[in-house]
């Protein structure tokens, strides 16, 4: 490591800027900037500081005004009235209005029905139900739902607002290299698997964005993004492994910053395939997994097994995890027909997207085979691109890492699980499940709501169309010379980070 560091010095020293650019230090690459292709957190992160939807979900998870500035419902809870933001200008001087927000609306209605990629909003499209925009005047939106939907703000949060002279005709290599919103930044320049850099937009309507420039970096190997935050070149690196966090707590100028996360990490199940059709055999396939020698071996024991699937505050306080019991593990199997076990054909995983990934999926693999579940193909591996692309084309095999965002917000966690939506990537459908889902789209009582989602999180443990794992606690480095501390979603904002020591 020390000469790694010394190495990147050196080559700071022949002309690198440690002092112009605020960057952070990624682990794998965007793959898009197309704005209805940006669906992992690296990629929302860097679509907030280019785009802005209606509404926005604030650091304490809450929803507040964005580019409309307040919305009520009219009688009979179907139809809202967004208020807009006057002033507001798109990157190339096209004005922000009320048609630039219904033509937004429609162009992710009218994809998500096609079939086509909505980005961060795959969720939120089919679960808002909306069936008519339409604006009342330059600054005035009506929203109509086909029942009524209390979390529609909540909605509206992840769909970016479009210009519409700039997106109506634009073929898919415009949209994935030329991105055009309202938001702080705009884009200066792109280089695959090395930087995405952004400027200050001169224009833009709220406070000026603190730093003039921004980048974020491409950087795959751990020991490049440890050395490069300790000498300056980078200020934040996230996905840190426990075990490189406790070094740098030693390190100068530098520092950990560590938040409860929303993301869940689990093994996700084909449950359409073979043998994995029964639940008995995947109940046992959660018995087989030691998670204490996981957690030790891993994680340092910061970790603790998921039993509840959704994320505070309606997360179920009294489903105890699957236990580890290899014994029931191979006697569950035997109930099933599967006395000496079987083989499945892989486990897939992507490389370096989530905290020790590779490192998980192998013990995982291991220790299914102590109870006789071989991997005909063991442990296969990609980069992020291609993985995201075999899961979001539902081109997975019998097992596959998966570790889902938090929205902190029951009906979009709980969609993750429903046959009808594009994230339930494991073919799982329960009868139970889905009548609670129709019931929870329609219940604005929040007791109720609340009776649901309990009763939703103990169907998904009985019936495990996951291999538990656990709840993410997010950890990054940090530049002591930055003001800046994470949000519980992941998602890394900018626009408003300053240096604590004078540097600009």
């Amino acid at each position: 490591m020390r000469s790694l560091i010394l190495a990147l010095a050196f080559t700071c020293l022949a002309g690198c800027s440690v002092e112009t650019d605020l960057t952070v230090g990624n682990s794998t690459d965007i793959s898009t900037l197309d704005p209805f292709g940006m669906f992992s957190r690296v990629e929302i992160s860097l679509g907030d500081h280019l785009f802005e939807s209606l509404t926005f979900l604030s650091r304490d998870m809450e929803i507040v005004p964005r580019l409309a500035t307040r919305w009520e419902r009219l009688p009979g809870d179907t139809t809202w009235t967004f208020h807009l933001r006057g002033g507001v200008r798109f990157h190339n001087g096209e004005p922000f209005s009320a048609e630039a927000a219904a033509f937004s609306l429609r162009r992710y209605l009218q994809r998500n029905a096609e079939g086509m990629m909505v980005g961060g909003a795959s969720v939120a499209i089919p679960s808002s139900e909306i069936t008519r925009v339409e604006a009342a005047d330059s600054l005035t939106l009506h929203i109509t739902t086909a029942r009524p939907k209390a979390l529609l703000p909540f909605y509206l949060s992840q769909m970016f607002m479009l210009a519409p002279g700039h997106y109506a005709g634009a073929d898919d290599a415009t949209r994935a290299e030329n991105p055009v919103g309202t938001g702080p930044y705009t884009l200066t320049d792109r280089v695959r698997d090395s930087h995405v850099t952004l400027t200050r937009n001169p224009d833009y309507w709220g406070a000026p964005p603190a730093q003039e420039r921004i980048v974020f970096r491409v950087i795959p190997e751990i020991s490049s993004r440890l050395a490069e935050l300790e000498i300056g070149t980078v200020h934040i690196i996230g996905d840190l492994p426990y075990d490189q966090a406790e070094l740098l707590e030693n390190a100068s100028g530098v520092h950990v910053a560590s938040v409860p996360g929303g993301r869940r990490v689990m093994i996700g199940i084909s449950t359409q395939e073979g043998p994995l059709r029964d639940k008995r055999v995947r109940q046992a396939l959660n018995h087989a997994i030691d998670f204490d020698a996981i957690n030790e071996g891993l994680y340092g024991g910061r970790a603790e097994r998921m039993g509840a699937v959704f994320n505070p505050p309606f997360r179920h306080p009294d489903l105890p995890p699957y236990s580890y019991d290899p014994a029931k593990a191979r006697a569950l199997l035997a109930e099933a027909g599967y006395p000496d076990g079987f083989e499945l054909n892989s486990l897939d995983t992507p490389l370096g997207k989530w905290i020790q990934d590779f490192e998980l999926a192998q013990t995982i693999a291991s220790q299914l085979a102590e109870v006789g579940v071989t991997l005909r193909d063991g442990v296969r591996t990609y980069e992020w691109g291609n993985y995201r692309s075999k899961l979001l084309n539902h081109d997975l095999p019998a097992l596959f890492m998966q570790a889902s965002g938090g929205e902190f917000e029951l009906l979009t966690e709980a969609a993750d699980l429903t046959i009808t939506s594009p994230s339930n990537f494991y073919g799982w459908e329960h009868p139970q499940y889905e009548a609670l889902w129709s019931e929870l789209q329609e219940t604005l009582d929040a007791d109720r709501r609340r009776e649901i989602g309990l009763e939703m999180q103990e169907v998904v443990l009985e019936e495990a169309p996951w291999i538990f794992l656990y709840i993410q606690v997010d950890t990054y480095g940090v530049s002591d010379r930055i003001d800046w501390s994470p949000r519980m979603d992941e998602v890394i904002h900018l626009w408003d980070v300053n240096w604590t020591d004078g540097a600009s």
